[in-house]
């Protein structure tokens, strides 16, 4: 999914403030950049700041989004069971216990920490409001960009600093406390991923200007570190390494090691960071109140991270997307051999035609087999034609659902039996859209036979809404019983 040396472009919108960084898997920073917008993170504005802002930058790029720690719930768990697919239903219906909103209105994902002395799989659960996932990518279409992933910023921090560090599997936890400009993150690092996340409401900008930042952030580390504690299990760590070498930051830290009785340490993540002079000396001086780590990290870390948080309707669109452009590929490849092999035969039976002619009709004209072979090369030729395009079947029934298919109607799934059957279900705004759906789909060229299995209200994000099954059968389809023997595939009696 990730190349070796792909190029990435990050992108944070959070708290007014856009950030962006160009750069690769290798870690090599080529661009950042910055700017801030007043309006709502869905809104026109951001997304023409963030136009404005991507003019230099290579928008050919993969894009990231990441999302940061103040948008999300992130909770240690365990759960009885070691199985992937169990794991998934278990925190399917746990999620609800973790957020005041509804499975169908929050997105989750997971980090899996491994087993537990007990036997339980420990994990780090995420649940995200889908919403709020859906404004990011809003503006990123605004800007012209295409949303490849959607990362946890403090699962891509930790795994920055992990490699930076060489942490081993086996090292104790380590903290990381992240400053940026309106807010820090609180993280702890095992194994070499990201273990325990806090947001902190306490940034750059209020410690410069805030008598009270020190009292402050003394008592959201006392709440981190109790609430660690709680949910690990064990000890917080006993030293920090900050990650924005900032005057202001540095000032501070003294008075909090005294406070907290832990240890502050600066090891800024430019340090780390390769590439680029200028990005590197516009991260030092023009963002020095910013800690660009939210979006610098993604592009190194990206291949390993586990938490995924795009929309399950997204995935679905891409996947149809990717299939549908391998299945162009493999049919422009088959019609290449296919011409290749034809060309080959053709050229065959010109010459021994042409010798035949000239030299040998007369001497060996009952050479019968020769034609034999030629026909059965030109009856496996029909074949693979045939079996090409039985392969395109599905990509039409895909096409012209998406034609006949309203705005109003949403789908859910598509499966087609062998016997040429296809059965949808979905759901609609009203239960007159739907006998139309099923009129529109009898009327279709492609379809006959449509009818409505059943038809239920139930609630979507508050609204009822019309559900329903449909199955229609496919005109194309042949029962195979009554089929010739051309039609089935075998040689003319």
């Amino acid at each position: 999914m990730f190349g070796a040396d792909k190029k990435y472009l990050t992108i944070s919108i959070n708290d007014g403030v856009i950030k962006v960084a160009q750069a690769a898997s290798s870690g090599s920073l080529e661009k950042v950049a910055r700017t801030s917008f007043t309006a709502t993170p869905g809104g026109d504005e951001a997304g023409k700041e963030l136009k404005s802002l991507l003019a230099s930058f290579d928008r050919k790029a993969a894009v990231i989004c990441v999302i940061p720690a103040n948008a999300a719930t992130a909770k240690n768990i365990e759960v009885p069971s070691s199985d992937p697919e169990e794991i998934k239903s278990i925190i399917n219906l746990q999620a609800s216990r973790h957020t005041p909103y509804s499975r169908e209105e929050v997105l989750i994902s997971y980090i899996n920490l491994g087993l537990n002395a007990a036997g339980n799989t420990r994990l780090l659960l995420t649940i995200v409001h889908r919403d709020m996932v859906k404004e990011r990518i809003s503006v990123l279409e605004r800007a012209g960009l295409d949303v490849q992933h959607i990362l946890f910023a403090p699962e891509s921090q930790a795994r920055f600093y992990a490699k930076a560090l060489n942490l081993k599997k086996e090292a104790p936890p380590v903290g990381i406390i992240d400053f940026s400009l309106n807010a820090a993150s609180y993280i702890v690092i095992s194994k070499g991923t990201l273990l325990f996340v806090r947001h902190i409401p306490v940034g750059i900008k209020a410690i410069m200007e805030g008598a009270d930042a020190p009292a402050k952030l003394q008592d959201e580390f006392k709440k981190s570190m109790e609430a660690f504690t709680q949910e690990d299990g064990s000890e917080a760590p006993a030293s920090y390494l900050v990650t924005t070498a900032h005057e202001a930051v540095s000032g501070i830290l003294p008075v909090l090691t005294e406070s907290l009785k832990v240890e502050f340490k600066v090891n800024a993540f430019t340090g780390f960071v390769k590439g680029s002079g200028d990005a590197r000396k516009k991260l030092q001086s023009q963002f020095a109140d910013d800690s660009f780590l939210d979006v610098v990290a993604p592009a190194s870390s990206a291949a390993k991270c586990e938490i995924n948080l795009m929309p399950e309707e997204m995935i679905l669109k891409k996947t149809v997307e990717r299939q549908s452009k391998e299945a162009s590929r493999s049919g422009v490849a088959a019609v290449i051999i296919m011409v290749l092999v034809g060309g080959m035969i053709m050229s065959n039976i010109y010459f021994k035609d042409t010798y035949l002619n000239k030299n040998l009709r007369e001497e060996f004209a009952p050479q019968k087999a020769q034609v034999e072979k030629l026909e059965a090369q030109m009856y496996k030729i029909k074949l693979v034609r045939g079996y090409i395009k039985d392969r395109m079947v599905s990509l039409d029934v895909i096409h012209e659902l998406y034609r006949i298919t309203p705005n109003t109607i949403y789908l859910n799934s598509i499966v087609t039996d062998e016997e040429g059957t296809v059965t949808i279900d979905g759901i609609s705004g009203s239960m007159s859209d739907v006998f139309s759906y099923v009129k529109s789909l009898d009327d279709s060229s492609m379809f006959k036979e449509a009818k409505t299995k059943s038809t239920s209200v139930k609630k979507d994000n508050g609204k009822d809404v019309a559900a329903f099954e449909i199955e229609f059968k496919l005109n194309s389809y042949k029962d195979p019983s009554t089929l010739t023997g051309t039609e089935a595939g075998g040689p003319a009696a």
